[in-house]
């Protein structure tokens, strides 16, 4: 999904970079997301011996140190093929691998706040595609609406792992009382709403936009909303945060159904 994002990022913004350097692009976004991946499985072994008992490093098939190593490789390739591309590309790429030790070292326990950083990395994928494009503007609203959906399912993934934080003395959005969190989500979903057609009302976007949204994106976001509503939500935890993928998956088909349609006619 993450390079996905930032192919239709490129696209999207017009940006007239070569094949070559959007390869690039695409392997240092990958290359930084595996880089947080292993750095956020290395801090949370313990929790994840609850949580999630089949990854490499509780069931020992990954020590450590290798895994440290991994995370060392990755970050360094990631920034590698970034400065190939242009020096902006690589500050651009020292933001988020900086942002993801963070997070893993300090934020993931911070409730909230570990939520809203991973969120905008997340929604960070589509911009980096679009940098110094000369049409990146037209990112920024579906940019706000992947963070708003992330926002959401980091809430929701929380309080999936929350045994597993809890033993491990993590103390993450989970811990907030159940209608603050049922409250936050519904917020997020009302204003994700409110959103959602400003690119067609910018004229940014078109009709076939529009069309996916309304028959795809809007039932998905609804019946996801519908299940956080209810009183027994946290027993569809699994089912939410698998809708809001798709939901996001969606957003992206959307927007690039659109851009399709109005370069086959142009």
């Amino acid at each position: 999904m993450t390079g996905a994002a930032v192919l239709l990022g490129s696209w999207l913004a017009r940006s007239a970079a070569p094949a070559f350097s959007l390869f690039l692009l695409v392997v240092t976004a990958m290359s930084a997301v595996g880089f947080g991946n292993v750095i956020n499985d290395i801090v949370d072994i313990e929790s994840d011996r609850v949580s999630h008992p089949d990854r490499p490093l509780p069931k020992n098939e990954l020590s450590r140190n290798e895994a440290t190593v991994f995370a060392f490789f990755c970050a360094c390739f990631s920034l590698a093929n970034a400065f190939l591309v242009s020096p902006v590309h690589g500050i651009a790429t020292l933001v988020p691998l900086a942002m993801l030790c963070l997070y893993a070292f300090f934020f993931k326990a911070t409730p909230l706040i570990g939520n809203i950083v991973v969120s905008f990395l997340v929604a960070y994928a589509l911009l980096f595609g679009g940098l110094l494009a000369p049409r990146m503007e037209r990112l920024f609203i579906p940019v706000l609406l992947a963070f708003l959906l992330n926002v959401a399912r980091e809430i929701v993934k929380d309080f999936q792992d929350e045994k597993g934080d809890r033993k491990a003395g993590l103390k993450t959005s989970a811990a907030l009382p159940n209608k603050v969190l049922k409250s936050l989500i519904l917020l997020v979903s009302g204003t994700y709403l409110i959103f959602l057609f400003f690119p067609y009302a910018l004229k940014q976007f078109g009709v076939v936009y529009c069309i996916v949204c309304a028959f795809i994106v809007i039932p998905l976001h609804a019946y996801w909303s519908f299940l956080v509503s209810g009183k027994k939500w946290g027993s569809h935890l699994s089912r939410i945060s698998s809708l809001i993928k798709f939901e996001m998956l969606a957003g992206l088909l959307a927007l690039a159904a659109d851009q399709a349609v109005k370069q086959f006619f142009s």
